[in-house]
């Protein structure tokens, strides 16, 4: 491999508390609907670039349980076929 990875994350280390309260802030944002804001840097703008783009089709913050039970049944049985 010409470039070995580093083990750090660069300007996006932080402490685990950091990263909760990054990600806590940008879920609340991706249920609000807003996009990735790149205004921000380091690990807001990292921790909203991984919510964005990596949640399940269904959001837990934005349809009840029985309404992800039910959606999750259909698409269980539209995948079976």
């Amino acid at each position: 491999m010409c470039f070995p990875r580093k083990p750090s994350l660069g300007r996006y280390s932080g402490t685990r508390a950091e990263w909760q309260c990054a990600y806590r802030a940008a879920r609340v944002a991706a249920g609000q609907g807003l996009p990735a804001n790149p205004a921000y840097s380091g690990l807001q703008w990292k921790a909203q670039l991984i919510v964005a783009y990596e949640r399940p089709s269904l959001d837990p913050l934005a349809c009840s349980v029985l309404g992800r039970l039910a959606a999750y049944r259909i698409i269980e049985e539209i995948v079976s076929d």
